[in-house]
């Protein structure tokens, strides 16, 4: 009765894959981070300047509101860098997962692989994207005249636990964007009003009591508040914040998968 329990709930049993497809996952991923900067002079270097000059940007138009610190005292250099490159990940993972399955029909129509690697591949690329992107955050909070705090190995977790959160959404929305075209224009739109209600640039404290609850409804808020608090402490965290993330990601994985693998069937004849 155990070893069905643990057979239930074995990653194997749940992805469709097993052992034998690792190889072919760690080449998918790397594809992934090369093929995106093919054209590129400097390359993959792009993950370590895009969140800083994004960053950046955001840095000017928004510094003179908060005048280098936020009204809790923390440097805002470094709150504002730990949201562009959680939300990067998140949003660029999450579109790269859900397109990852119709951009790789050729292969699927013709070699006999299982399709969910390739959505998989395509979270955990943005995870690596996101662990690069962790050296220009470090110089950043050492020039706020911060430092790395002890909890830092913390990242990690909520990096892989983000990546499950985008591979389950990603699985979901691969067969949307494949039924349905339409729909890849209007989760663009959702993309945008979540990262409005996303602490990227801005404190959850200056805002009204509604939007405030819509906020901290929204799982990128605990997952953001996290890797704040683990990497700079620059935020404040609570245990329902990491409950909070361990169910949203595992649940949004397990019914991504067996969203997909019900009507993955039907579904392959429209490529």
């Amino acid at each position: 009765m155990g070893y069905m329990s643990a057979k239930k709930i074995n990653f194997y049993t749940i992805t469709g894959l097993n052992r034998n497809y690792i190889q072919l996952l760690l080449l998918l991923i790397q594809q992934s981070l090369t093929i995106r900067y093919k054209r590129s002079v400097i390359g993959i270097g792009w993950t370590l300047l895009n969140p800083m000059l994004t960053s950046f940007i955001l840095w000017i138009v928004f510094s003179f509101l908060f005048a280098g610190k936020l009204q809790s005292g923390q440097q805002f250099a470094p709150y504002l860098m730990a949201g562009v490159l959680l939300n990067s990940f998140f949003q660029l993972g999450l579109l790269q997962s859900a397109n990852s399955i119709s951009g790789n029909k050729n292969i699927l129509t013709k070699v006999s692989v299982p399709s969910r690697i390739f959505a998989f591949a395509a979270a955990l690329a943005a995870f690596i994207n996101f662990i690069i992107g962790l050296i220009p955050l470090t110089i950043v909070v050492y020039i706020s005249g911060q430092n790395i705090e002890w909890t830092f190995p913390i990242v990690f977790l909520v990096g892989l636990l983000l990546a499950f959160f985008v591979a389950g959404i990603g699985l979901f929305l691969s067969i949307i964007f494949i039924r349905f075209e339409d729909t890849v224009n209007i989760v663009n739109a959702l993309l945008l009003m979540l990262a409005a209600l996303t602490p990227i640039f801005y404190p959850v404290d200056i805002l009204s009591k509604p939007v405030k609850f819509l906020v901290n409804l929204n799982p990128l808020t605990s997952f953001l508040d996290i890797f704040r608090w683990s990497f700079s402490d620059n935020a404040t965290v609570t245990y329902a914040d990491f409950l909070y993330v361990v169910i949203i990601s595992f649940t949004s994985f397990i019914l991504g998968n067996y969203f997909f693998k019900k009507h993955w069937p039907k579904t392959i004849a429209m490529l």
